[in-house]
């Protein structure tokens, strides 16, 4: 019988250095019901090791050892083999306040929601932390439309809870910015969406971590993937993806370390200037940088 409210999906690659972290943040969870499911992906560390430990001391957690598959397949692997009514991923070198799953889930099932999510905390190597607001909203249910187009980490799968049946049809398939290729998605096919004003998610950076490796090719998975985001989201929310996207490419230009591949993301976005000029949001959105950088490309 299955006992499980929660299945908490990890995919695990040579983190020995963070997975006792991770783990016991799950095990430490006021909510009950939960299960852990600990995809190794053929780690060459203690990794594989240290999960069994857990696995033979916890009876909720599961460890399946699998091939050198990737995250997205690690991932998919856990939901395939979860038996929860709900479905939450964490990275392994991330970790959770002890009350995440109890908030998330009240929220997702007193409010009759799809999906719930809450607020992050950002945590260095360095130790320094910083506050990351998911919404500029107050807390409860709030528009689709609003959190596609403004929201902070919107495309990313570890703040959040998911209702088991959203996931039917949907799997991770990309190696790069696999959360970005597909969350927006999930989230535009959903019909109600829940906000725990909460900072309850720790996302730990590490420097040498694969997304954040500033490479021609990297970035040019990046814009791939915005590209998936356009060609599959639920149409009735295009235009607040189109402003979501051009808003972070944004970002990305005028950071500094990007400066080279300045270029790339200009491409992009000429490539889509007909859905940033008839965007209903144009007026926010056309500043004058991408307003020379739009009419250049129509010359």
């Amino acid at each position: 019988m299955n006992n499980y409210r929660i299945s908490v999906i990890i995919p695990v690659f040579n983190l020995e250095k963070y997975l006792h972290r991770c783990i016991d943040s799950l095990l430490n969870q006021s909510f009950c019901g939960i299960e852990i499911i600990i995809v190794d992906d053929e780690s060459t560390d203690d990794s594989g090791k240290i999960a069994d430990e857990f696995a033979y001391k916890n009876d909720n957690v599961k460890v399946f050892h699998i091939k050198s598959c990737g995250v997205s397949k690690a991932r998919n692997y856990g939901v395939q083999h979860s038996n929860g009514d709900y479905i939450a991923f964490l990275d392994g070198d991330d970790y959770v306040n002890k009350d995440i799953y109890k908030e998330l889930y009240m929220a997702i099932t007193f409010q009759k929601a799809d999906i719930a999510f809450c607020d992050v905390i950002k945590v260095h190597e360095n130790g320094k932390k910083e506050e990351i607001e998911s919404l500029s909203l107050d807390g409860g249910i709030v528009p689709v439309d609003k959190y596609l187009k403004d929201g902070k980490y919107m495309q990313l799968a570890w703040n959040k809870l998911y209702k088991r049946e959203i996931w039917a049809g949907f799997s991770f398939e990309s190696k790069y910015f696999e959360d970005l290729s597909l969350i927006p998605e999930i989230i535009s096919k959903s019909n109600r969406i829940v906000y725990v004003k909460k900072y309850l998610n720790y996302y730990f950076i590490r420097d040498k971590s694969i997304s954040r490796t500033f490479s021609k090719e990297n970035y040019m998975h990046k814009i791939n993937a915005y590209k998936n985001v356009i060609d599959n989201v639920n149409e009735i929310y295009k235009d607040e993806l189109v402003y979501w996207i051009v808003n972070n490419i944004l970002d990305c230009i005028k950071r500094e370390e990007l400066y080279f591949f300045r270029e790339e993301f200009i491409s992009f976005l000429q490539s889509i200037s007909e859905e940033i000029i008839d965007n209903r949001y144009k007026a926010d959105l056309i500043d004058s940088e991408i307003e020379g950088i739009l009419y250049n490309n129509r010359e």
